[in-house]
C-alpha cells in the first residue's frame, strides 16, 4: 500500500482506537455516544490518507451516515432518560428499541440500511478498508448486546443480510466491492447469535479477522482492484491465497467453516430451523463468488509449487486457518458446550 504516511496519522489512529475502548469500557449510554463520536472524529481524517478526491467524498458520505445514526442513538437515550431518571437504566421500551438497534445496524451497514457501505469502501484503499469492517464494528456490536429488543427483527435483519450480501456480491468484478458485500454477509451470521449468546458472535468476529487481515494483505499486493487482478498476485502468496478465501467462504477443514458450525449448532439447539436454513442458503450463495475469486488463481496452479514459500509476518495467521481442524475444532467445540449449559440455565 503506496499511501502517504504523515506523524498526524498516528494521532488520529490513536484517537480511534481511544474513541472504541472508552465506548466498550462503558456502561453508561451518553458516554458509550461520546466514544463513537471520538472514534469518528479520529477516522474521518484517516479516510482521506492518499488525498484523493473519490476519498474526499467517501470522508463526507461516511460522516453524514454516521451523524444520521448517532443522532438518533443520543435522541434514544435522552427520551430514556426522560422515561427511567437513569443513564444506565436498559432500554426496555419496545420503540426506543427498535430505534436504537436501527441506528445501530446503519453504523454497522447491516441490511436494508447497507447502502453506503459499498458506495464508500471502493474508493478506500486497503487498510482502511480493513478497518471500516472489521475495528469500526466492535462498539456497536458491543452496544447491540445491551439491547433488550425484541428477537423477530433482529432476526429478519440477520437474514435479510446474510443473503442481500451474497446476492449483490455475484456480479461485482470490483474486488473491494466484493469483501464490502462479504462482510454484509458476514455481519447476519454475527447478529444472529448476538443476544442470545454473544460468546459465539465474539468468537465469530474474531475468527473473521484473523481470516480477514492476511487476505487483506495479500489482496492490497495487486495492480488493480478488478477480479481478474487476481492473476497478478505474487506467485509466491498464489496458494495461501487460495487457501484464505476458501477458509472465508467456509469450507471444510478451514477455520472459517467452524465459526459457522458452530452457530449452526445454536441455532439448531434453540428450535430455530427456519434461520439456520436461511443462513445457510446465504452461505451457499456466496460460496460462488468465493469459488470464482479461487478459479482466477488456480489457473496459475502450475507455478504454485515451483516456488519457495514466501516469509511473511502473516504467515502463522495462513498456518492456524489450515491447521484449525486438528488444533482449533476441539477447543471451539468444548466453548460451545459449556457456552450452551450456561445459557440454558440463564
Amino acid at each position: 500500500m503506496n499511501n502517504k504516511f504523515f506523524p498526524s496519522n498516528f494521532l488520529f489512529f490513536l484517537i480511534m482506537f481511544m474513541g472504541t475502548l472508552f465506548s466498550l469500557s462503558s456502561s453508561h449510554w451518553l458516554t458509550m455516544w461520546m466514544g463513537l463520536e471520538l472514534n469518528l472524529m479520529g477516522f474521518l481524517p484517516l479516510i482521506n490518507i492518499k488525498g484523493k478526491i473519490l476519498e474526499a467524498e467517501a470522508s463526507i458520505k461516511y460522516f453524514i451516515i454516521q451523524s444520521m445514526s448517532s443522532s438518533v442513538l443520543i435522541i434514544s437515550s435522552i427520551i430514556m432518560y426522560f422515561l427511567n431518571m437513569s443513564w444506565y437504566s436498559m432500554f426496555t421500551n419496545t420503540i426506543l428499541s427498535t430505534f436504537i438497534m436501527m441506528a445501530l445496524i446503519m453504523k454497522l451497514g447491516g441490511a436494508p440500511l447497507h447502502f453506503w457501505l459499498p458506495s464508500i469502501t471502493k474508493q478506500m484503499s486497503w487498510l482502511i478498508l480493513f478497518m471500516v469492517l472489521t475495528w469500526q464494528k466492535i462498539a456497536p456490536l458491543f452496544m447491540l448486546t445491551l439491547l433488550n429488543t425484541n428477537l423477530a427483527p433482529l432476526m429478519l435483519i440477520s437474514i435479510t443480510s446474510t443473503i442481500l450480501g451474497s446476492l449483490m456480491a455475484l456480479n461485482q468484478t470490483n474486488l473491494q466491492l466484493i469483501m464490502t458485500y462479504s462482510s454484509i454477509s458476514h455481519l447476519g451470521w454475527m447478529l444472529s447469535m448476538i443476544i442470545m449468546n454473544s460468546t459465539l458472535t465474539i468468537m465469530y468476529f474474531s475468527i473473521y479477522i484473523i481470516i480477514s487481515l492476511p487476505l487483506f494483505n495479500k489482496l492490497s499486493n495487486t495492480t488493480g482492484n478488478q477480479l481478474f487482478m487476481l492473476s497478478q498476485i505474487n506467485k509466491k502468496d498464489t496458494l495461501d491465497t487460495i487457501f484464505l478465501i476458501l477458509s472465508l467462504a467456509g469450507l471444510p477443514p478451514l477455520l472459517g467453516f467452524m465459526s459457522k458450525l458452530t452457530i449452526l449448532i445454536s441455532l439448531i439447539s434453540m428450535k430455530m430451523m427456519m434461520v439456520s436454513m436461511m443462513l445457510l442458503l446465504g452461505t451457499l450463495i456466496s460460496l460462488y463468488f468465493y469459488l470464482n475469486m479461487s478459479l482466477m488463481l488456480m489457473i496459475k496452479s502450475y507455478l504454485m509449487f515451483s516456488s519457495n514459500s514466501s516469509m511473511s509476518s502473516l504467515n502463522p495467521l495462513v498456518v492456524f486457518n489450515l491447521l484449525s481442524g486438528f488444533i482449533v475444532y476441539p477447543l471451539i467445540l468444548i466453548i460451545m458446550v459449556y457456552a450452551m449449559i450456561i445459557f440454558n440455565k440463564s
